[in-house]
């Protein structure tokens, strides 16, 4: 990841706390996730992860670019209806998480399938909440 830090782990924790508020994540779901928080937390911390504190959209800036894209940017929120007909196309589970990061990013498995696994792990990390 970059080598320099973009925010202290403080100014991170505090990033991730406003995405998750604004998500409603519930304490027990925070709880059984903590691994990932901690992944988000150090992601913001080096600058991969970015909030919009508008719009609640995090920027994940790919270490790695893939098809032209130096970034992926995530929505907030996800409708059933948005990722209904993704979903109808998975076997897996694995699948499962593809179709969930293509729907939060409005990416198409092609772009999604060729991120580098760095990449992918913390795009990974963010779709856990939406399960």
């Amino acid at each position: 990841m970059n080598a320099a830090k973009a925010v202290s782990k403080e100014v991170a924790k505090q990033e991730v706390d406003k995405w998750l508020d604004f998500k409603r994540v519930k304490a027990r779901k925070r709880k059984s996730n903590e691994d990932s928080i901690e992944t988000m937390i150090e992601s913001f911390e080096d600058g991969t992860l970015i909030l919009d504190e508008k719009t609640h959209e995090i920027k994940l800036k790919l270490e790695w670019e893939v098809g032209g894209k130096k970034e992926l940017i995530f929505q907030p929120r996800l409708k059933m209806i948005d990722i209904h007909s993704r979903l109808k196309q998975t076997k897996n589970a694995d699948e499962r998480i593809m179709a969930y990061i293509c729907a939060l990013t409005g990416q198409n498995t092609g772009v999604i399938g060729q991120c580098d696994p760095e990449d992918y792990s913390i795009a990974q990390t963010i779709a856990i909440f939406f399960f």
